[in-house]
């Protein structure tokens, strides 16, 4: 592959010297075969403009050419091309340019000196073109030198290409490549052309007899072009990827191709019987000329492009002798597609017809980009060719792209490498490589590659883009060893046996239900049709009818096994269960896996003694439990709210959600009696379900502990009357909030209402504790900040101290 350096430079704006370049890609998997230099020579020929033309005394064929290349800058020079006259602006080669290897010098030509060369495009290695002086635009700079006036290339960079890196075969692909291993964004080139007159449906027709050889065909219209050679500047580029300029059109299709790796081919619309494009096989000993002239005889299996008359081309190989473009053509049929890459290779194997479009076809292109290709090509023709783009394209595309999904460890990924990663510096490389990357876990994430990456296949594929683009000379130099002893459990085994200890501790069982689930439960839990509750796994081969589904949740197991319990004349439940649901994730056959923590309580919230009454579990039980495992768990940073409405399984009034910070950690409240109805329980049963996931993040890695207070706590208590609508949790972080640096606790002792309160009013009873590490603490000391925080209170809450 042949990379023109400043061509690169338009998609990825880097900073390094050409060989760190070329050093850094050939530590990431580029292997940079060397960098030559392009176009040196014309840094000393510039624009001239000539002023006078007089006829050479010793010489009928020669004529004295007087230019004026700069301020005040003027010279003779001797020239015998034809058709030179004032006024126009030509090269000037200066003494010392190097043309190809004519090392142009001051010289005395017929007796007359002349300083300098007047160039054709052939003596500057333009082109063939040695019919007269190369014709400059009117209003070039003069003095200024060809390379700066036309930005031709100066350094061409060649790469080596694996087979497996089809996506390195282009511009893009190697600027992508480039803009991942610095950091830099990459540029798309403008592939938006402006389309006028019909729809490109009313020009030509696509028909795909074979879906699985051809996935997609994208075909686009231009009209109204006229034939003629492209821009110098287009030439030059194309000469630089060692591609042959031939005229606008076909060069725009070469362009193309080597700026985002899409092969296209140009049909002379008006050749095209039909107007249709039938993508089929061949049939065995089909004839078919392809453009350079020679007559193939094709097996069964190779796919052609054909017209209703046909053969046209020979698809992802070479184009037809009868639809070429020629010097008459005024329309042109675009083609962009995707081929299969393995009956590419067969055919072009088996004919011995390798070209640059097969050859990319063979190790595969991006077919997600066949139609930005076509826009890109239609856009250029219209540009340099005059033609008119036909509105919209024709997409015939049977077969989608569907990216794989890849998994990822991370830890796993270090080990196999050797060094130490954590998730940033994993899924950083992947994203800038343009994969769609989404963490499952700490440890884990799940990557789709773009459709230009078709080589990424495994797991183990994307550990070598991590190593590739972190640098393989980043890694230490390590001596493999072994280790014979046990290897502690993961930081989730850890947590998820803590939180069975601290709910066993806290007097709930452990139940262990089945993943699977009855087909009914979501329809009994009143799920919304959107709810990804819905999105079931359903098994091929199920225990039994009743468990035919992997779960979605916690509860339908729970409050069967509370239906159960009740069934035994066990009246008072409290139970809990750790495990995973899973979510279908469209037809990929891994659901996404989340951990929770479910729990249920149901009858009395202690056993009958002769010194208790029989109290019944309330939301304020459930709600201790979720405060209790917090606590055990070491996590600080938490709280209560009533917002976004309670699940549909959930009573109206009796309910609450948790948060820490602004992430959900999970729910609780009371089962509305319809879902215990159908799951035929006749009591009320509280319910709580967390996000075990999350509660293995925010639970810290090291308990913390502090020493016992030496002195003393200063109490207050202050009861204040609020609206029945504010909740008492808000008044609680209020109160934690505004109570100053010397408050340690508060606790909400009372909540009552009734006479002689007005009604719609409560009164909320706090206890706040305050203290100091160093000293006891005076009266003076805490009355300020505890005015403060009541006035605060009173203020925020629209409430009255309570007498």
């Amino acid at each position: 592959m042949l990379v023109p350096l400043k061509w690169l430079r338009q998609f990825v704006k880097y900073d390094l010297a050409d060989q760190d370049l070329a050093d850094l890609l050939s530590l990431t998997g580029l292997e940079v075969d060397g960098i030559e230099p392009r176009n040196q020579g014309l840094d000393l020929v510039v624009a001239a403009k000539i002023i006078a033309v007089d006829d050479h005394p010793n010489a009928d064929r020669l004529h004295l050419v007087t230019v004026e290349y700069g301020a005040d800058e003027t010279r003779t020079v001797v020239c015998g091309a034809p058709g030179v006259e004032p006024g126009q602006v030509v090269p000037l080669a200066l003494e010392g340019a190097k043309l190809g290897d004519i090392t142009v010098k001051k010289a005395k030509i017929r007796g007359v000196e002349s300083r300098g060369m007047l160039c054709s495009e052939r003596d500057l290695g333009l082109s063939d073109d040695h019919g007269g002086l190369m014709a400059l635009p009117a209003d070039a700079p003069l003095g200024q030198n060809l390379v700066d006036l036309f930005d031709l290339e100066t350094a061409v960079m060649e790469i080596s290409i694996t087979p497996n890196r089809g996506d390195a075969l282009s511009m893009l692909g190697v600027a992508t490549e480039v803009g991942a291993l610095l950091g830099l964004p990459v540029s798309l080139p403008d592939c938006q052309p402006v389309e006028d007159g019909k729809d490109a449906a009313e020009y030509i027709q696509v028909q795909i007899d074979d879906p699985e050889s051809c996935p997609r065909y994208v075909a686009k219209v231009v009209e109204g072009i006229k034939i003629g050679p492209s821009p110098l500047w287009v030439r030059d580029r194309l000469q630089a990827c060692g591609v042959r300029p031939i005229n606008n059109i076909v060069d725009v299709t070469n362009f193309v191709m080597m700026e985002l790796g899409q092969p296209l081919h140009a049909f002379d619309y008006g050749q095209v019987g039909g107007p249709k494009i039938i993508v089929r096989q061949a049939a065995e000993g089909e004839g078919f000329t392809t453009l350079d002239n020679k007559e193939r005889k094709l097996e069964q299996g190779m796919l052609l492009i054909c017209d209703t008359q046909r053969p046209v081309a020979l698809a992802g190989v070479m184009g037809g002798l009868n639809s070429e473009i020629e010097e008459h053509s005024t329309a042109v049929l675009i083609e962009a597609a995707f081929f299969n890459p393995t009956s590419i290779r067969r055919t072009a194997k088996h004919l011995n017809m390798g070209s640059e479009s097969s050859y990319r076809f063979e190790r595969g292109i991006n077919r997600e980009g066949c139609l930005r290709a076509a826009g890109r090509a239609a856009k250029l023709m219209s540009e340099w060719a005059g033609g008119t783009v036909a509105k919209g394209a024709v997409d015939a595309y049977p077969l989608p792209y569907e990216a794989p999904r890849l998994e990822l460890s991370v830890s796993r990924t270090a080990a196999f490498l050797g060094t130490e990663l954590d998730m940033d510096s994993t899924v950083r490389p992947l994203e800038a490589l343009g994969l769609k990357v989404e963490q499952i876990d700490d440890d884990r994430i799940a990557a789709w590659p773009p459709a230009t990456r078709t080589d990424l296949e495994r797991p183990v594929d994307l550990t070598e883009e991590v190593a590739r683009l972190i640098g393989y000379d980043k890694f230490p130099f390590t001596m493999p060893s072994g280790s014979i002893m046990a290897k502690p459990r993961a930081r989730e085994q850890v947590i998820r046996e803590r939180v069975r200890d601290i709910m066993t501790g806290h007097g709930l069982d452990e139940a262990i239900n089945y993943s699977f689930g009855h087909p009914e439960w979501n329809d009994k839990l009143r799920l919304a049709e959107s709810d990804d509750r819905r999105k079931v796994v359903n098994l091929t081969n199920p225990l039994s009818e009743d468990l035919s589904q992997l779960r979605t949740s916690l509860l339908p197991g729970l409050l069967s096994c509370v239906r159960r319990n009740l069934g035994h004349r066990v009246q008072d439940v409290a139970m809990f269960e750790v495990g995973k649901v899973f979510i279908a994730r469209g037809d990929n056959p891994q659901p996404f896996e989340p951990a929770r923590l479910g729990a249920v309580i149901s009858g009395l919230a202690q056993p009958v003694s002769w010194f208790s009454g029989e109290a019944e579990v309330s939301l304020s039980h459930i709600r201790g439990v979720v405060e209790y495992l917090m606590n055990g768990l070491g996590i600080k940073d938490y709280s209560f709210r009533q917002d976004g409405g309670p699940q549909p399984y959930m009573d109206h009034e009796q309910w609450l959600r948790v948060y820490s910070g602004d992430s959900l950690i999970g729910e609780l409240g009371l089962v509305a009696k319809g879902v215990c109805a159908d799951f035929d329980i006749k009591r009320p049963v509280y319910y709580l379900d967390l996000d075990q996931d999350l509660l293995v993040q925010l639970s810290p890695e090291r308990a913390s502990f502090r020493h016992l207070p030496r002195y003393p706590e200063v109490m207050r208590d202050v009861a204040l009357v609020v609206d029945d609508s504010v909740a008492a949790g808000e008044v609680l972080e209020t109160a934690r909030q505004k109570g100053g640096r010397l408050l340690r606790s508060v606790e909400l002792f009372d909540i009552y209402k009734g006479k002689p309160l007005p009604k719609g009013r409560k009164s909320v009873g706090l206890r706040l504790a305050y203290r100091a590490d160093d000293r006891t603490l005076t009266e003076e000391e805490v009355v300020p900040d505890f005015d403060a925080m009541v006035e605060a209170l009173l203020g925020e809450f629209q409430g009255e101290l309570r007498g």
